[in-house]
């Protein structure tokens, strides 16, 4: 039988979730838990995380957090990029779409050169994994 949430029960704890017909859960009716938490809950688990789950992928790869780092220390070319890291400008450069997807980075054209800095959200981050 599949138990339901009764938001308007008037028990003697008024704080504890019971069942009912109203709202249909599947939590044992012997752990007590209020609605308001309940509701607390549905609305985290039913949030939009693609932006966080982004923002993980983005983090989740050495050279990337490596590219973050160095963005943090200056605005950089992506030849200085390429010839520090000892890292292949092909490689490197699907590395720095990610963190620009990810909304970690930009660019800006600087004559021939593309130059390579940290996003509001980058620079927040990043002062987040190097402390």
């Amino acid at each position: 039988m599949v138990q339901v949430f009764d938001l308007k029960a008037k028990e003697k704890n008024s704080r504890l979730a019971s069942c009912s017909q109203e709202i249909p859960c599947n939590i044992p009716s012997s752990y007590k838990i209020s609605p308001e938490t309940v509701e607390k809950v549905r609305e985290v688990v039913n949030e939009d995380v693609s932006d966080t789950v982004a923002l993980l992928k983005a983090l989740s790869d050495p050279i990337r957090v490596q590219v973050l780092k160095a963005l943090h220390a200056a605005d950089l070319c992506v030849c200085v990029l390429v010839e520090l890291m000892d890292c292949e400008y092909s490689k490197l450069s699907y590395h720095l779409k990610l963190l620009k997807e990810a909304g970690l980075i930009d660019c800006k054209k600087d004559g021939n050169f593309l130059i390579y800095y940290l996003t509001g959200l980058g620079e927040k981050r990043v002062g987040n994994i190097i402390r």
